[in-house]
This record gives C-alpha cells, sequence and structure tokens, in this order.
C-alpha cells in the first residue's frame, strides 16, 4: 500500500514538475532555451525521482531503526546496571520485596495479608520517592535505547498498586456490586506476586533453591505480571464494569481469556448497535475506548518478553 501510495506521488510530482518547467521556458519566449526544454525537463525528471528515492530511503531507514530500538542488544541488562537511574530504582524494588505481610494477617483476610503491612505515612513516602524515580529513569540519558517508555510505565503501576496494597489492601469485595473479573484478577496478580516474591527470597537466603529452580519460579511471577498488565489495562481504559462469562469459568484464568473477553464484549457491541430492539447501556465513546485499548494491549503485548527480562534483573537478591 505505501509503495503504491509513493509511485503515485512520485509520478504525479514528476508530471507537475515537468509541465511548470515547460511553461517556465515558453515564457521567457528565448528559442536558445527553448530547444533545450526537452532536455532539460528530462534531466528535472530525473532529479525528481532520485530526490524522492532519496526521501523514500531515508523513511524507510527511520522505520527500521525504530523497529531495531526495540530488538535490544544481549548486553542490555549488563548496560541498565551501569546507569545510576537504574540501580536506584532496583533498590527501591527489592525495598518493597523485604517488606513483610501484617502480622495476624494471612491470605484469606479480606483485605488481603498484606493490608497494614505499611503505614499511610510510608506509603505516601514510597509513591513520592516513586514518582521521583520514575521521572530520572524517562529522562536517563542513553547512547541506545535500554528502557521504553511502555516498559517504565508498567513498571509505575506495578510498583503503585503494591504501594497501595501494602497499605489500604483491596476493597474491590465490599462494594455494593459484584466487582468484574478484571478487576478481582488484577487484585490477585498483585497478592500472589507479593507472596511468591516472599517465598522465592526465603527460599533464595536459605540456599534452598539452584539456578533451574529459580528460573521456574521467576516464570510463575511473569504470569503474575503479564496478568497484572492485561487486567490493568481493560479496567482502567475501556469499560469499569461489563457482563462477563469468566464467573464461571476456572479458576486458572489466563491474560488470553480476558483479552477474549474483550473482543468478545465489543463484538456483541456491535451487533446491538444495529439491533433497533436492542436496550443494553453502552458508553458514547465505546468505539474509541475498544481502539485504545486494543493498541495499548498490542504494545503490553510486544513488551512483555522484554520487560519479563527487567524483572528477572529486579528479582536477583545475590
Amino acid at each position: 500500500m505505501d509503495k503504491a501510495l509513493n509511485t503515485i506521488i512520485i509520478a504525479t510530482a514528476t508530471v507537475i514538475a515537468w509541465v511548470l518547467f515547460i511553461i517556465g521556458i515558453r515564457k521567457l519566449k528565448v528559442k536558445k532555451y527553448r530547444k533545450y526544454g526537452l532536455f532539460m525537463s528530462t534531466i528535472l525528471i530525473v532529479l525528481g525521482l532520485s530526490g524522492c528515492d532519496i526521501i523514500s530511503d531515508k523513511i524507510t531507514s527511520e522505520n527500521n531503526n525504530s523497529i531495531q530500538n526495540t530488538e535490544y542488544l544481549p548486553d542490555r541488562i549488563q548496560k541498565l546496571n551501569k546507569q545510576i537511574e537504574w540501580t536506584n530504582f532496583v533498590t527501591f524494588w527489592q525495598k518493597l520485596d523485604f517488606i513483610k505481610p501484617n502480622e495476624g494477617k494471612d491470605e484469606f483476610d479480606l483485605f488481603g495479608e498484606y493490608y497494614s503491612a505499611i503505614t499511610t505515612e510510608d506509603r505516601e513516602n514510597f509513591l513520592n520517592k516513586l514518582a521521583v524515580l520514575i521521572e530520572s529513569l524517562k529522562n536517563m540519558e542513553m547512547d541506545e535505547i535500554l528502557i521504553t517508555d511502555i516498559e517504565i510505565d508498567l513498571l509505575e503501576n506495578i510498583c503503585q498498586t503494591r504501594i497501595e496494597y501494602m497499605s489500604s489492601g483491596f476493597t474491590s469485595l465490599l462494594m455494593r456490586m459484584m466487582p468484574p473479573t478484571t478487576i478481582t484478577d488484577k487484585e490477585n496478580s498483585i497478592m500472589d506476586l507479593e507472596r511468591k516474591i516472599d517465598t522465592l527470597i526465603e527460599l533464595r537466603t536459605d540456599g534452598k533453591i539452584n539456578e533451574a529452580e529459580y528460573q521456574d519460579a521467576l516464570g510463575i511471577i511473569k504470569e503474575d505480571i503479564e496478568m497484572y498488565s492485561i487486567t490493568d489495562t481493560i479496567s482502567t481504559n475501556y469499560i469499569y464494569y461489563y457482563s462477563s462469562n469468566l464467573y464461571s469459568a476456572s479458576a486458572n484464568r489466563t491474560s488470553e481469556d480476558h483479552i477474549n473477553e474483550f473482543e468478545d464484549h465489543y463484538a456483541t457491541y456491535l451487533l446491538n448497535k444495529v439491533d433497533a430492539n436492542s436496550n443494553t447501556y453502552y458508553p458514547e465513546d465505546l468505539d474509541k475506548k475498544y481502539l485504545e485499548t486494543k493498541k495499548t494491549i498490542e504494545e503490553i503485548k510486544v513488551a512483555l518478553p522484554n520487560l519479563n527480562e527487567l524483572v528477572e534483573d529486579l528479582t536477583r537478591y545475590d
């Protein structure tokens, strides 16, 4: 499609340039210039085509560079660890990791076992510190891209939710209406993440886990990161409440289940949109919300493998 468009633009620009050149020569009414009209216009065409090729090559090159920037070199993590902005963030992340659950609380507690694990003052201090660290990461000077904005945004969202959980716990089950599974699974993913990190630290400290087992454990943590990222995106950008078939599904839901449910919901909306007898309420800007949410989900799915690499570095306690 782009190639065809470029061809049309080149052809159109060449014809216009040729016509303008001939008109200009004829306006001069000088025979010695006029007789070179065909020769000069031919040169102009060649130059025009060459210029377009140069521009086209430049655009293609820029696009290729943009793609390559997301394909990190094998030593990305080593280079990141030489950046004070990243090492400061690693220290902050691991400080959250070593916060213990509130004594007397367990995983069956209504607000979660980390409810009131930190004070309100601690919560504010953590959030303020996080804001500073995120800003420094986004402004970090790099000779090459070592971390993208979407990776930084995902890490920020995860940290914010972890901090809120450690302070206020999760209260969705106290709402008047049954919360959507995007919310409950989002909360559960963070609760599972904290529980697994605690277990991983304990096993690592006691020397009860080898490198292979450590990598397997990280894989489980990465599943929580993926579930959180997808459910947070849908519940924040799409519709907070929407009918779901996932309530009756297995407890072992995946992020892909939520993506499929999101697509099914929008497909149903499109059918009801043309059904004069349908009285189901939908927000007026649902089309826009759907497109924005879908775009973000696609960006996250592309970013997740690289994000997992960062999480692996964040959860090394050597």
